[in-house]
């Protein structure tokens, strides 16, 4: 994620404000999986942090992302295609939010 961060940075691009464009159109599939993993994580541990000791909302997260194959990347494909301008992360927690509640 940290060189695909860098990627953009050294375009003139804010890592910080990646679209769905940004990472459907001009990522290869390296840096899609790379970046979608460290947000999903990010979201599972911040769930974590909130709930905390209880950890069934950050494995309800983890469990979405990882164990549904690429099933769940054709579902993210297709969420990110219909909201192109919008940033990764809200998009991602919407996603989630379906599956874990908040």
């Amino acid at each position: 994620m940290i060189l695909t961060a860098a990627a953009f940075l050294s375009l003139g691009r804010d890592a910080a404000a990646l679209t769905a464009d940004d990472v459907l159109n001009r990522m290869n599939a390296e840096q899609q999986a790379s970046y979608i993993a460290g947000v999903v994580g990010g979201l599972a541990y911040s769930r974590f942090l909130r709930d905390r000791p209880d950890t069934v909302g950050m494995s309800c997260i983890n469990d979405w992302y990882y164990g549904s194959g690429t099933d769940k990347w054709v579902q993210i494909e297709t969420w990110f295609s219909r909201h192109l301008e919008q940033q990764v992360e809200p998009l991602l927690y919407v996603l989630i939010r379906r599956e874990c509640g908040e």
